[in-house]
């Protein structure tokens, strides 16, 4: 814990008052954890301290550790309590807004006693934090350390105003690469855009006036005539049923786009967090599926 608050923190004082312990009741920690692995974790400066490359690994691992230390604890409490506490979904915006409009409610019903929170960011969280107790991510989860359970999977479809649509008269997705087009990026308009129709598949490089990192301004953005847009299927259910969108190339989709329930090994010990994942379990393939 010394060794770990130190490296978060870039100091022994700053550690020694975060513990509230002396600083050389911190040195000592750290340099009997040097002595006993025989390697240097820490560059001393006058002012600050570095981690060393292998204090760095060692790092990573240690928050894992002390994860895993705060599961106890929960256990413990948690089989005193029943199913009380928090519990904390990390999601991107989008998917997390439809989490959070059907698996919330389930949740109260069947476990009133239970605090919800939902963590909406498109950056993966660190699943190691004790902080956050399981992750709903769209694509590969690169994480050896992570139980990942399979939930389905979702597709982009393209849409446009119904003027934008006839103006175009797209007839394949190349068509695309003379049309503005909305992308999903921070850095800059333009994104190349894959396609798949039963046993076809196309690629196509697109650009537009705008872009912007958030499905939802995408959508809206769509709405008001600026371009076509390629968003997640299950967010346009409104829009196309209203006919302020309409699909375009409707045989052509996104290939899917799989969607996971992640979550550190053992913390389905805790009561909290295995009812969230026992009702997640049953509710998101469907809601991959909208």
């Amino acid at each position: 814990m010394s060794f770990r608050t130190v490296a978060r923190l870039g100091g022994i004082s700053a550690a020694a008052a975060q513990l509230g312990m002396a600083k050389s009741g911190v040195s000592r920690h750290v340099s009997q954890l040097e002595d006993h692995l025989g390697v240097r974790l820490l560059e001393r400066g006058a002012r600050s301290v570095r981690l060393t490359p292998v204090g760095r690994r060692l790092d990573d691992r240690i928050r894992s550790i002390l994860a895993e230390i705060e599961l106890l604890g929960d256990i413990v409490q948690e089989e005193r309590a029943g199913v009380t506490g928090q519990v904390t979904i990390a999601a991107t915006p989008e998917f997390g807004a439809l989490v959070a409009a059907y698996l919330f409610p389930e949740l109260r019903r069947r476990h009133p006693d239970l605090s919800l929170v939902m963590r909406a960011d498109y950056a993966f969280e660190d699943m190691q934090d004790p902080g956050t107790d399981l992750a709903i991510r769209v694509g590969s989860v690169h994480d050896d350390r992570l139980i990942a359970k399979p939930m389905g999977g979702f597709r982009r479809w393209l849409v446009a105003t119904p003027e934008l649509a006839e103006a175009a008269s797209l007839e394949a997705p190349a068509d695309l690469a003379q049309q503005p087009c909305l992308t999903f990026r921070g850095d800059r308009p333009g994104a190349t855009w894959r396609f798949v129709a039963e046993d076809q598949e196309a690629a196509v490089d697109v650009s537009g006036p705008i872009a912007v990192r958030n499905f939802g301004v995408l959508l809206e953005l769509a709405r008001a005539g600026q371009g076509f847009a390629f968003l997640p299927a299950f967010m346009l259910r409104d829009a196309l049923a209203c006919g302020a969108l309409v699909r375009c190339l409707p045989e052509w989709t996104s290939p899917e786009a799989p969607v996971f329930l992640t979550f550190r090994p053992g913390t389905r010990n805790i009561a909290r967090v295995a009812a969230v994942l026992e009702v997640a379990e049953e509710i998101l393939p469907d809601l991959s599926r909208e």
